[in-house]
């Protein structure tokens, strides 16, 4: 039976790496083979072939089925009137509101367009005429457009995440029409209904944020410094549901069984253990939104006692495949999410050091063997690992199994008017969060290890198999050898001395570049704020720094006031060291305006401003920037206007060009093409962005003149590398890590 799992497995995560789906006719002929394969071969192992390809089958044919529903490229920007239920718990800003709304009934407001099968759209919804709930049927004008987002090296995919939770299109709402009805009653509303409740009755901003995030699962309300401290004390596991809360929950719900169960002495007495548990625990899962990780937990608790239930033997690592199996048939590209693998490793880790029959002292140490298992993907996903995290979770785990049921028990009380329990449970939180910051204060709490090459994070995992690995097997002193890769910090990189890289970065409607030349780092520009909170630099640019282990720059040059160009600049002012501020226009802090005639060398390569700080408005005063070796050069104009291209000292041949102004018409003359005979051409704009940037008259300019065109909405950030060597090599991040769910 395991095996079998095993093998639909294998053939669901291959079936994720495809570029593109195969279409559904293959599908059908593939089928049909499988078929007469199993019924004509008589190979020992045909069973699990067919399963295989069973397992790549179900998840293409799954892919298309998410696909049909997804709004046409055909239809971006269009306009329609859309009934609907609010689903979920709504996320709310200052002046915004973001939610899901489930689609009842949709209609264009043009009239000439044909309806689209939409299931569930998340809109956007600014100064709101009325506060947005979670089972409100609404009646709204929304303005849509196909799940895009942007997408930069070890950035998040916005748009995997949208895909797995069913959303066919994005967008805001241009009209409030009406509220239909009453609110259906649901998880939904119930789950609202409870976070009302824990608001209002805790008048501690933490410990509302806490207990929202371990009754409903709500994690808005906890602050980047909160996650902070949870990282860095190894305890964001208590704060994000899984495993562990799910099984404090049967726990309970097992006892409770066992006290009715005496109390109505029956032929079922036995029964009635099993299902209060099932129940009290799934209806847990429920209210807290049934998120991946607790949906493993769940899947595996039903396989551990239905088995017993039933009185039929399934041992832990088929239970472990079972829930596998059961999480990848509800949602195939789990496999591409961190909690998927920190979670079924943990599991896997358990059961592992199960079998070694710890005593109560040797128990102890158990915290410290989860870490050390879960060594190689802390450092892949988090690029460090919580020292303290062993220590501190053998009282954070106890104290966090007692706060889920009893603030449980505290908001049914509370229903009937006891609040007996508040200053209990508020009490116990103010425990945890002195324990976080206590852990969490010490400067070797958390230690950053980033791997040079998945090679060094291979050897990595041979060491750690090693010392997981029973006595007598494999000398436990040969670990030190794969682990020195990682110790001393094997660089692979062959860096040439006049060699240089930037990244074009996606940062939607606005424009942020990184120079890096060896250690040395220019960023141009950081990309735009967002009036619902938040910049393109945390969401596009920081993962990159961060994963490259960067805190500190060179040089920081904002070519120009506007806010799609220095909208992140607080933000890179929090987290990095600036040794050089350049800019335009006023700022406080500046080091210097960028002039005309400006220079400077790192190795090789030459950095010179061409033109800045002089013109009739901020755009034409912007920095432009020219960064060139002995073979390719790349031009930085800012946002300037085709008249101030025309005063630029700047002629011959350039290899990368972006666009000014993302491709306004205002820019990007004829004239200057001609002078410039760009080999390519970089277009930074906003995916369907209502600016209709890149203009089409200016596309068409450019393919006059250029070889080739790239835009960040197309092609995701773009990576430009100059060599000596290899010449000047363009890759787009999108194209060359194409996956079947990302558009075009």
């Amino acid at each position: 039976m395991r095996s079998r799992m095993i093998c639909f497995v294998a053939g669901v995560v291959l079936a994720t790496w495809q570029p593109t789906l195969i279409p559904l006719h293959s599908c059908i002929s593939i089928a049909l083979l499988l078929a007469l394969f199993y019924i004509k071969s008589s190979l020992p192992h045909r069973t699990l072939i067919c399963l295989f390809g069973l397992g790549f089958l179900y998840t293409t044919v799954w892919g298309h089925w998410q696909i049909e529903h997804r709004l046409p490229e055909s239809q971006v920007r269009t306009d329609w009137i859309v009934k609907g239920v609010v689903e979920g718990l709504p996320q709310r800003a200052e002046n915004a509101q973001r939610f899901y709304l489930g689609v009842t009934e949709i209609q264009s407001v043009a009239e000439e367009d044909s309806p689209p099968e939409l299931r569930r759209l998340r809109l956007s919804w600014f100064k709101a005429p009325i506060e947005v709930k979670s089972g409100q049927q609404l009646s709204v004008e929304v303005r849509i457009k196909p799940p895009h987002g942007l997408i930069n090296p070890e950035g998040f995919d916005y748009e995997r995440w949208l895909f797995v939770r069913g959303v066919d299109a994005t967008g805001y709402v241009r009209r409030f029409i009406e509220v239909e009805g009453e609110d259906q009653l649901s998880v939904h509303t119930l789950r609202e209904k409870i976070n009302i409740h824990i608001q209002n009755q805790h008048p501690e901003v933490r410990t509302k944020a806490l207990l929202s995030a371990l009754i409903t699962g709500d994690k808005q309300a906890l602050s980047q410094e909160d996650w902070e401290s949870l990282r860095n004390s190894g305890t964001v596991h208590l704060a994000v549901i899984s495993g562990l809360h799910i099984g404090f929950m049967a726990f309970v719900g097992w006892w409770l069984g066992r006290v009715v169960g005496f109390i109505f002495r029956s032929s079922i007495q036995r029964t009635f253990h099993y299902l209060f548990s099932l129940a009290l625990a799934g209806g847990y899962v429920l209210v807290a939104g049934a998120e991946l990780p607790a949906q493993r937990a769940y899947i595996m608790l039903v396989a551990l006692l239905v088995s017993g239930w039933r009185l039929f033997y399934l041992d832990h690592w088929s239970r472990w495949w079972t829930a596998v199996t059961a999480v990848l048939l509800f949602s195939p590209l789990a496999v591409w999410e961190v909690g998927f693998w920190l979670s079924f490793t943990a599991v896997a880790l358990l059961i592992w050091l199960g079998q070694w029959r710890l005593n109560w002292r040797e128990g102890v140490k158990l915290q410290g063997w989860l870490l050390l298992g879960m060594l190689p993907l802390y450092i892949l996903f988090f690029s460090g690992v919580s020292l303290i995290a062993p220590v501190i979770n053998l009282v954070a785990i106890p104290l966090v199994s007692v706060l889920v049921p009893l603030e449980f028990l505290n908001l049914s009380l509370s229903l009937i008017g006891l609040d007996w329990l508040v200053p209990i449970v508020e009490w116990l939180t103010v425990i945890f969060w002195w324990l976080v910051d206590s852990a969490s204060s010490f400067s070797w709490s958390f230690i950053e290890v980033s791997p040079s090459s998945i090679w060094v994070l291979l050897l990595l995992c041979v060491a750690v198999f090693i010392l997981l690995m029973p006595k007598g097997i494999v000398p436990k002193s040969l670990c030190l050898f794969f682990f020195l890769p990682v110790l001393v910090g094997v660089n692979t990189e062959q860096n040439e001395e006049d060699q240089f890289q930037a990244w074009v970065y996606d940062v939607g409607q606005g424009l942020s570049v990184l120079v890096e030349v060896g250690d040395y780092r220019l960023l141009y520009d950081v990309g735009i704020a967002y009036r619902s909170g938040g910049n393109a630099f945390e969401r596009a640019v920081q993962p990159h720094l961060k994963a490259k282990r960067v805190d500190s720059l060179q040089h920081v040059i904002l070519s120009h006031d506007d806010i799609d160009h220095v909208g992140g600049y607080q933000a890179v002012k929090e987290h990095y060291h600036i040794e050089q501020l350049i800019t335009s226009f006023p700022k406080g802090e500046s080091s210097g305006y960028c002039r005309k005639g400006d220079h400077w060398r790192v190795g090789e390569v030459s950095f010179k401003m061409i033109a800045g700080s002089v013109g009739r408005d901020d755009n034409d005063k912007s920095c432009v920037l020219l960064v060139e070796n002995r073979n390719c050069r790349l031009l930085l104009p800012g946002d300037i206007s085709k008249e101030q291209e025309a005063r630029l000292s700047i002629d011959g041949k350039i290899d990368w060009l972006v666009a000014a102004h993302h491709g306004s018409k205002t820019s990007t003359s004829s004239k200057f093409l001609q002078r410039l005979r760009p080999e390519n051409v970089i277009f930074s704009a906003g995916y369907a962005n209502h600016f209709n940037h890149p203009h089409p008259d200016v596309v068409q300019r450019v393919k006059q003149h250029s070889t080739r065109i790239f835009n960040t909405a197309v092609d995701g950030a773009i990576v430009l590398k100059g060599s000596s060597q290899s010449g000047c090599v363009t890759q787009t991040i999108r194209k060359d890590e194409k996956r079947f769910w990302r558009s075009f």
